[in-house]
């Protein structure tokens, strides 16, 4: 009985200890499944997704690379302002 314990009490804090790291975010991903993770400064992908063919895309461009595509904004400037970056600009384009 007194094994069982420990070991469970080990494996709580074990896990507890690991779990710290991955630290998992709210998603809100694009219609390619990228988004930014603006707490970590970085751009990153998840599973892509299929764009739907008749939706209007969105593309942030800063520092010579390309963002989005981005269809949850209904204007090219909420986009920006939704990528929250100084000297960036919007297109329809990639």
């Amino acid at each position: 009985m007194r094994f069982l314990l420990k070991t469970a009490l080990y494996l709580f804090v074990l896990n507890t200890f690991v779990s710290n790291g991955l630290k998992a975010h709210p998603g809100n991903t694009n219609a390619g499944g990228c988004h930014m993770d603006y707490v970590r400064q970085s751009y990153h992908c998840h599973k892509a997704k299929t764009p739907n063919p008749y939706a209007v895309y969105y593309y942030v461009h800063y520092r010579g690379s390309s963002y989005g595509p981005y269809s949850s904004y209904n204007s090219c400037m909420s986009a920006l302002r939704g990528a929250n970056l100084i000297g960036a600009y919007c297109s329809t384009n990639k």
